[in-house]
């Protein structure tokens, strides 16, 4: 990947307790909250997923606000910040646990893997103090140190977003099927974990007639991606979620929350076998996901996604896209696609030299949008 790429690039930036296990679903009685998921994207064999539990209903006079802290990590509820030293993120966690939950969720194993950062090259020092990159994969912010500080007992991360419309590249319609991520995370950058929570925005369109598909999600890479039917996921929604860790079996906590139709669920999970979480860095990410064993996927064209609210914690530490404690440092990621098999695109011919597929823009410290260019954004229009 070339100087060139990073100088185009540069100047477009601105500034769990009692639990219940959840049965594992086909592709049909997912389909009935979400539409008809990409055919190659669900697993075979439902019955390896990861082990993911899920917490019971609290009760119907049950208050997150007013509950303790035993009866909150009872009932799977984000741990609670202190209203008056940690007002912002109180706030915040207010609003995401007020969100009435869904009672029996179902999960899909699938085939698709969102990974740890693949094709990195790293540039220059942007005026904003991150550091530009390249990748083949992701596209968003990460804040990494060396030391760990995410390892902490209830290091956590949270971001609220909106979801994109999913379609292929404007004047395509091939017959395949795009594919992107939306999510926020641990590791992945630097190591071989990640654990992460977010939605999926997939298009296809053959012989003219379009086709969509939506999905919330939880992972613990190197196991696949597993959807969670709750809460639903629909075009323009604004979405929620805090993914958390804890130096306690379940380690991997995520809170997912659709503000737009008022529903939620939270989940809990555990490193696959013999994988270690390293806890060294922190991710806002879009993502153009692995899909079985065939190579990254060709990105939707979603436009552009805004990312409104931002930020990780650890202790004491507090850490934006656009702000983070000294001995910290700051990547500003843009995805590319190149003519070698890791960057590869559908059709060859659209990406020969390094091309920018999908670029962050940092509008205040926590606030960074998604743009998607080049052969994902396309030429129809």
């Amino acid at each position: 990947m070339g100087k060139t790429l990073f100088a185009e690039v540069a100047g477009r930036f601105r500034v769990v307790g009692l639990s219940v296990a959840i049965a594992l679903c086909g592709p049909s009685s997912l389909a009935l909250a979400n539409g008809t998921p990409p055919p190659e994207s669900v697993a075979a064999d439902q019955t390896g997923a990861q082990e993911v539990v899920a917490y019971p209903q609290p009760p119907a006079d049950f208050s997150p606000l007013s509950a303790s802290d035993t009866d909150l990590g009872q009932y799977g509820f984000p741990p609670r910040p202190d209203a008056q030293s940690a007002p912002d993120e109180y706030a915040h966690w207010k609003k995401l646990v007020s969100v009435p939950r869904v009672a029996n969720p179902k999960l899909q194993q699938t085939t698709i893997h969102n990974g740890p950062v693949q094709g990195l090259s790293v540039g220059q020092t942007l005026h904003n103090g991150a550091t530009s990159a390249l990748s083949y994969n992701w596209s968003g912010y990460a804040v990494t140190a060396g030391k760990g500080p995410f390892k902490k007992n209830l290091s956590a991360i949270y971001a609220e977003w909106v979801v994109p419309v999913a379609q292929q590249a404007f004047g395509v319609c091939n017959g395949i099927w795009d594919y992107s991520s939306q999510w926020i995370g641990f590791d992945g950058f630097n190591s071989g974990d990640v654990l992460q929570a977010g939605t999926e925005v997939d298009a296809y369109c053959s012989g003219g007639t379009p086709n969509t598909y939506y999905s919330a999600w939880i992972e613990w890479f190197p196991y696949d991606e597993t959807r969670v039917s709750a809460p639903a996921v629909e075009p323009g929604d604004l979405m929620g979620s805090e993914v958390w860790y804890t130096t306690a079996s379940p380690y991997g906590h995520a809170y997912i929350a659709n503000f737009t139709l008022n529903q939620s669920d939270t989940y809990d999970f555990n490193p696959p076998p013999g994988t270690t979480y390293v806890g060294n860095s922190a991710e806002w990410i879009e993502e153009r996901p692995g899909i079985g064993g065939s190579g990254f996927a060709d990105l939707t064209n979603y436009t552009a996604d805004p990312f409104t609210v931002d930020y990780a914690t650890s202790a004491k530490s507090k850490f934006y896209p656009g702000k983070s404690p000294g001995g910290t440092k700051r990547y500003a990621i843009t995805m590319v696609c190149d003519d070698t098999t890791a960057g590869s695109w559908t059709p060859e011919s659209a990406c020969l030299t390094t091309t920018a597929i999908s670029i962050p823009e940092l509008y205040g410290v926590g606030t960074p949008w998604f743009y998607d260019a080049g052969p994902a954004y396309g030429s129809g229009l």
